[in-house]
């Protein structure tokens, strides 16, 4: 089993968030609970329609996390608190092929539980996440965020993301890790 990760990040009343890989079943769960929310997502920016928004969503996640998606570079992580308990989930591999990034990382999803939200829990799995590439060897972590998304937005900007492309849905943005 890959080892854990774990970066003591105080969040607002928990202590702190660490990483861990997801087990097979948790993974599982993770690619189903991804896909829905993925759907809803691309529906919300308008991408696509209701009727046409799951089985597309299933298809792309799908075809990304096939086979052994962990030796392609794909990670599917989860954050937990002090306690041990689950507060998220994140998917972060390699960028897609169109943009030719070497040396970095794209955050395919970020998702704390909806009753661990405000809690200061996706401040504390990006910068477990930040801290754990910069270790691995990797310069900058890639993301790309729907403009709807302002919580997400706000979070990514405080933590010195910064947008490289923009589109009118939605936006990708870089930081550059520290060594």
């Amino acid at each position: 089993m890959p080892r854990s990760y774990r970066r003591t990040v105080k969040t607002r009343g928990s202590g702190s968030t660490s990483l861990l890989p997801l087990t097979d079943a948790e993974a599982a769960e993770f690619i189903e609970l991804q896909a829905a929310e993925f759907a809803d997502q691309k529906r919300r920016a308008g991408q696509w329609t209701k009727d046409e928004a799951m089985d597309r969503s299933r298809d792309a996640v799908s075809q990304m996390l096939q086979g052994d998606f962990v030796s392609r570079g794909h990670r599917l992580l989860k954050g937990i608190d002090h306690a041990g308990r689950r507060v998220g989930w994140i998917w972060v591999g390699p960028p897609p092929e169109i943009f030719e990034l070497d040396r970095a990382r794209w955050l395919y999803q970020i998702t704390v539980e909806p009753s661990r939200r405000g809690q200061g829990f996706g401040r504390g799995m990006l910068l477990a996440l930040e801290e754990r590439l910069a270790g691995e060897g990797f310069d900058a972590l890639y993301l790309n965020v729907f403009k709807w998304n302002r919580i997400a937005i706000a979070l990514y900007d405080s933590l010195g993301y910064e947008v490289v492309l923009e589109s009118e849905s939605d936006a990708q943005m870089r930081k550059f890790l520290r060594h």
